[in-house]
C-alpha cells in the first residue's frame, strides 16, 4: 500500500517464529494436525494485515493551533480525527507528530484513540512547545495502529499542515528609567504624556530627560519636572537591530536578547494600561494600548531577522492562527 510502513513487534516476531517451527514440524512428521495449526497461524497473520489496513483507511486528521503562541510556553494542538468510513469503525489509533529536526518545537506524548465509529469525529489535544520565535510550520502527523493482535505496527503519514507565527518569550522585567535614546545605541524607553504637578531642584540620579530647561534657564539652577501620580503614561520603546559600524544586522545572540527585552517591555507596559509606541530603523507604530496594537508589535518582533517559510505548491487545507 502507498504511504504505509510496517514494523514487526516483539510479540509478532515470537508468533512468526512459532509458526515457522510448526511448519518445520509438520513437514518432518507429516502430521495433519500440525498442518492445521500452521494454516491457522498463517490466517492470523493475513487477518492482522487486513484488519489493520481497514482501521487506517479513510481516517483523516486536521490540526488547529491556538491563535496566539509564545516561545517556550506549552500549548494544546487540537486534533480532529475523522473516520470517513460510513459503517466500519477503527480501533487502537495512535497519533503523534514527527520530531522537528531543527528543534523548533517540542512534542508531548502521543494521542490514543481506542475506538472511533464510522462517520464519527473525535477531538484530542496533543501538547507541544514552540522553542523559538518566528514561523511555525508543522507539515504532517503519523497515524499508527497495532490492531488487532499486536503482531505488527502499521502507520501512515497524514498532511496536517499548520502554519503560525510564534511570538518571542515574555520574561519578568523591570521597567528601566526613562532616558533620551538615539538609534546609534542599544535602544531604550522614553516616558512622556503625564501632567506636570510641580518642579523641584535637580538631585543626583535624576534622568536628564526630566529636566525642565525653560525653568532652569530662568532660575539659573537645574529644575526637574515631577508628574502627577496615577495619570496617563506613554512609553516609546526603541529597538536597534543594526550594527552602526558595519551597517548589518547585529549578531544573532545580541538580536535575540534585544528582541526578548523589547517584547517583554511592550507586553508588560500595555497589559498594565500604558500607551506604547515602538520604533526601529525600518518600522514604527503610533501610540496604542489595545491588544491588536500589542499583536502588531509582537508580530514584528517575532519575524525580525527570520526568513519566510516556503509556501505549499498545491492547495492544502491549512490553519493559520495569528495570521492577518
Amino acid at each position: 500500500m502507498a504511504n504505509r510502513t510496517l514494523q514487526l513487534t516483539r510479540e509478532g516476531a515470537g508468533f512468526i517464529f512459532l509458526a515457522f517451527a510448526v511448519g518445520i514440524g509438520a513437514i518432518n512428521t507429516g502430521n495433519n494436525l500440525l498442518y492445521l495449526i500452521l494454516a491457522m497461524c498463517c490466517s492470523f497473520i493475513a487477518l492482522s494485515g487486513i484488519l489493520s489496513e481497514m482501521t487506517l483507511r479513510d481516517v483523516g486528521v486536521e490540526a488547529h493551533a491556538p491563535k496566539t503562541l509564545y516561545a517556550e510556553d506549552v500549548y494544546p494542538l487540537t486534533l480532529s480525527v475523522v473516520n470517513h468510513k460510513k459503517r466500519i469503525p477503527s480501533f487502537s489509533l495512535h497519533i503523534e507528530l514527527p520530531p522537528d529536526p531543527d528543534l523548533r518545537f517540542d512534542i508531548g506524548e502521543p494521542v490514543h484513540i481506542y475506538y472511533i465509529a464510522g462517520g464519527e469525529t473525535i477531538k484530542k489535544n496533543l501538547m507541544f512547545t514552540p522553542m523559538e520565535r518566528g514561523y511555525l510550520n508543522i507539515k504532517n502527523c503519523k497515524l499508527t495502529t497495532s490492531f488487532p493482535f499486536g503482531f505488527f505496527v502499521k502507520s501512515k503519514l497524514i498532511d496536517v499542515r499548520v502554519q503560525a507565527i510564534v511570538f518571542p518569550p515574555i520574561r519578568d522585567i523591570n521597567i528601566p528609567e526613562p532616558m533620551d535614546s538615539s538609534m546609534e545605541g542599544q535602544g531604550g524607553v522614553k516616558l512622556s504624556g503625564e501632567e506636570i504637578s510641580s518642579l523641584r531642584e535637580f538631585r543626583p540620579g535624576d534622568p536628564i530627560s526630566s529636566v525642565y530647561w525653560k525653568a532652569s534657564a530662568k532660575t539659573g539652577t537645574l529644575r526637574v519636572k515631577e508628574f502627577a501620580g496615577g495619570g496617563h503614561k506613554s512609553f516609546t520603546i526603541y529597538l536597534n537591530t543594526i550594527d552602526p559600524q558595519t551597517g548589518n544586522f547585529v549578531a544573532p545572540d545580541i538580536l535575540e536578547t534585544r528582541v526578548v527585552e523589547s517584547a517583554s517591555l511592550a507586553y508588560c507596559l500595555i497589559r498594565n494600561g500604558n500607551e506604547v509606541k515602538f520604533k526601529t530603523h525600518d518600522f514604527a507604530t503610533g501610540y496604542g494600548i489595545s491588544e491588536p496594537h500589542l499583536e502588531t508589535i509582537l508580530k514584528y518582533l517575532a519575524l525580525v531577522g527570520k526568513e519566510p517559510i516556503p509556501q505549499p505548491t498545491q492547495t492544502v487545507k491549512t490553519t493559520l492562527p495569528g495570521q492577518p
